[in-house]
């Protein structure tokens, strides 16, 4: 089965005639491997807010990974210059993505250090997150992304199958030893008692 994916990408720069996109890597996995996206910029809170609830939409069920794009801070992700908190990005997906896989391509997001993202989670009810805790290097990040999302076509979205990408993620991210990222499975998907499976690497570069 092939899972879609449904993107929203912020601005990266304000001059406007350099062209930074995350959009050339979906079209390489459309036109190599078949995998489905739908593509959407947001420059605005209000953008970024609409494009969200299309996807909640059952609808588009069969695009199962919501990838963001954006400039990122601590626990937020960066729009119109100002932060966006995991809290209201959680506030706005609550009880409704069980069975998705979130995946945060921006700087910093996932550092954590008062339980916002284990929270975003239970809210949620994500299968998983994968972001970064650091800065990262844009085409660094935007390589390992590219291979994360062609394997998620491997694997079956539930505990065991997050269990394998898991494994996957650590030996694509062994290539990219700057790199600091957490993934994080949904503790019921599980069945723990602990807060979920964390993985990380390292990663310190600049501004994503």
């Amino acid at each position: 089965m092939t899972r879609g994916i449904f993107c929203i990408e912020g601005l990266w720069d304000n001059n406007l005639k350099r062209k930074s996109s995350v959009q050339p890597i979906l079209s390489m996995l459309e036109l190599n491997a078949g995998i489905p996206f739908i593509y959407h910029d947001a420059a605005t809170t209000e953008e970024l807010e609409f494009y969200i609830s299309k996807w909640k939409q059952p609808r588009l069920k069969n695009y199962p990974i919501l990838y963001l794009a954006f400039h990122g801070a601590k626990s937020a992700i960066l729009i119109e210059g100002r932060k966006y908190s995991l809290d209201l990005l959680a506030q706005k997906l609550k009880d409704s993505c069980a069975g998705n896989i979130i995946i945060f391509a921006s700087c910093k997001t996932l550092r954590d250090s008062n339980g916002i993202v284990p929270h975003f989670l239970d809210s949620t009810k994500a299968l998983a997150l994968f972001g970064y805790r650091n800065k990262v290097n844009w085409m660094t990040a935007a390589a390992l992304e590219l291979l994360i999302l062609a394997k998620l076509q491997n694997v079956t979205f539930s505990g065991r199958g997050m269990r394998a990408i898991e494994r996957k993620i650590t030996s694509l991210a062994s290539a990219f030893p700057q790199i600091d990222y957490l993934f994080m499975i949904q503790q019921k998907a599980i069945k723990q008692k602990t807060t979920g499976s964390r993985r990380r690497g390292k990663m310190s570069i600049r501004s994503y």
